[in-house]
């Protein structure tokens, strides 16, 4: 969800954006504030799973909100305000690294809080909140995950995010914002934006990879690798938003700045390596599901050779049975 000068965006929209969902609690960040590699790192297809008034908001533009992306839509989600465990409001939100803020303070002033912001379909306008009703910083990290309820109105509340079950699904705050459609992150970033990530799906999967978009890891931006690992979660080789893959399906994800690292006790076969802009090579029999013909509207994924000499920032390996 972002905020700026009174608008909500982000993915979703509220944003709340997920990518790589499916097996969420099979990660794991060590002490040393890293997320570990498995045996396969489970993947997911979905970039955010949150669904407000049955439309996908995965995508937000401050003072401009685009509701899947239709440049000609009217429709669009506007923040109204946030009324503190106190009693009080402000109208000032923001997230600094993975930390919600609100009036620049930190989490106290977060927890027990109650998200005003109003939603435009068309001619009808209709108000939504989001009340924050926990708050955890994921030890010996600067990520925080928060659960969310969310409601139409004061008189029922139900959770955020869910799994396919039911079952409530933590979010993280990003600080960005995302295409729905194409999956990019919207650039340059509007201020004040933030997206709350559903735990279960890409964006905030990649988080717990370890690839913390605001964050550097030996003096390089970890940014484009967050980007670059939202593409081959769902296996969007051609980068225009278009998965490959169904939900479960594991991967063995591997970096050259320590991250991830290769698994010793799992085979894979290369499949991929990855960029921002979706795969920088691709081994056409080693696609994420069996007999996929890939072909891009405006280029040609040259064929995997030595590790990463494609240039890319993350490589993915099919599972070998």
């Amino acid at each position: 969800m972002g905020f700026k000068t009174g608008v909500v965006s982000g993915a979703v929209a509220l944003a709340l954006g997920c990518i790589g969902c499916d097996g969420a609690e099979e990660e794991f960040i060590g002490d040393d504030g890293i997320l570990h590699a498995r045996d396969a790192q489970w993947n997911d297809f979905k970039l955010n799973d949150f669904k407000l008034n049955d439309f996908k908001l995965n995508g937000a533009r401050l003072n401009d909100f685009k509701l899947n992306g239709d440049a000609g839509s009217t429709d669009y989600i506007e923040f109204y305000d946030v009324e503190k465990d106190d009693g009080s409001y402000t109208e000032s939100a923001s997230v600094v690294g993975g930390m919600l803020k609100v009036d620049g303070l930190g989490q106290t002033d977060v927890l027990w809080s109650i998200y005003n912001f109003r939603v435009k379909d068309g001619a009808t306008t209709q108000w939504r909140h989001l009340y924050i009703r926990d708050v955890d910083q994921i030890a010996n990290t600067d990520v925080w995950e928060y659960d969310l309820d969310f409601a139409t109105n004061y008189g029922y509340w139900s959770e955020f995010c869910t799994d396919e079950q039911g079952n409530p699904v933590k979010a993280l705050a990003l600080p960005d914002v995302w295409d729905p459609n194409t999956g990019a992150k919207i650039s340059p970033r509007p201020d004040g934006a933030v997206t709350f990530a559903c735990k279960n799906a890409a964006l905030a999967k990649c988080v717990l990879f370890g690839y913390r978009p605001w964050a550097s890891k030996n003096g390089t931006s970890l940014a484009d690798y967050h980007q670059a690992c939202t593409r081959m979660v769902r296996a969007d080789y051609c980068g225009n938003g278009q998965p490959h893959t169904v939900s479960g399906t594991p991967i063995h994800v591997l970096d050259q700045i320590g991250i991830q690292n290769v698994d010793p006790v799992t085979p894979y076969v290369v499949e991929a390596e990855w960029g921002p802009n979706g795969a920088t090579c691709l081994n056409p029999s080693n696609t994420r599901l069996a007999g996929q013909t890939i072909t891009c509207p405006n280029r040609t994924i040259p064929t995997c050779g030595a590790s990463f000499a494609s240039g890319g920032l993350i490589q993915s390996g099919k599972i070998v049975p």
